[in-house]
């Protein structure tokens, strides 16, 4: 795993863009997040945040740009133009496991227990034992309220509990980078602050994380940034305090207006 300072480049993404057929999606990106930061990216549907995160750890390939993780390049266009390359497959591999991902969707395995959805990663991926796993499954489980919930298949829990589960599973593999895909947007508004909480409190331990969400109150009490897309574009970001307060496009102004 690469060594990083406190104030060193843990993601940065240039000129990105991507097109789906002929719909272009992402336009000429460019954002960088450094050790310890919370990126929140808020924008309305259709303005390519997912796709931009789906990018990010290689669910979606780029067509051209380039992205590096920890320094190192996952993938970039050749200095003529062109498609956009990736690094051969290991180091593929090795850089994307530095993420963790958090979805919509909980996208728990339902046969199995939480516990075993905690392990299954590192048991088949890392190629860890349970006897190493275990411990610090259990103590992820006690940092997301869930230590009694070991045994419990994902039917027998809330949509809070599952998503705090999910949270737990990606920590499990022990990721440098934290990705969030508006991860309370399937949550009955009562089962969002659970969530909620077990996300500020990674970063007040400073993990790194880029959360696409439309929880504004977690976007300006939580972030470090707060970038806003739209139709494939940066509009306009900048720290919380100003960004909300005083937000200087009429783009921006109208998005916030619209999410009071």
């Amino acid at each position: 795993m690469a060594a990083t300072q406190d104030n060193a480049v843990m993601l940065r993404m240039q000129n990105i863009h991507k097109s789906f057929g002929t719909l272009e999606v992402l336009r000429g990106i460019d954002l960088e997040v450094k050790k310890g930061e919370v990126l929140a990216i808020i924008g309305p549907s259709g303005s390519g945040k997912s796709t931009l995160l789906r990018c990010l750890n290689r669910l979606e390939d780029i067509d051209s740009g380039t992205i590096e993780i920890e320094g190192e390049t996952l993938a970039s266009s050749p200095a003529g133009g062109g498609a956009a390359q990736y690094a051969a497959p290991e180091q593929c591999k090795s850089l994307l496991s530095r993420m963790g991902m958090v979805f919509q969707q909980f996208n728990l395995f339902p046969h199995m227990t939480v516990m075993e959805n905690l392990l299954e990663a590192p048991l088949h991926v890392k190629q860890q034992t349970r006897e190493e796993i275990e411990p610090y499954a259990t103590q992820l489980l006690r940092k997301v309220g869930l230590a009694d919930r070991a045994d419990y298949y994902p039917a027998q829990l809330s949509g809070g509990q599952q998503q705090r589960v999910a949270i737990a599973r990606a920590l499990c593999m022990r990721p440098d980078i934290m990705l969030f895909d508006e991860p309370t947007s399937a949550l009955d508004p009562e089962l969002t602050g659970e969530v909620l909480r077990t996300m500020r409190e990674l970063a007040t331990e400073h993990m790194t994380m880029v959360v696409v969400t439309h929880e504004m109150a977690f976007a300006r009490e939580a972030a470090s940034h707060v970038l806003f897309m739209a139709d494939g574009n940066i509009v306009e970001q900048g720290e919380p305090q100003a960004f909300f307060a005083h937000p200087q496009e009429e783009r921006t102004r109208a998005f916030l207006q619209s999410m009071l």
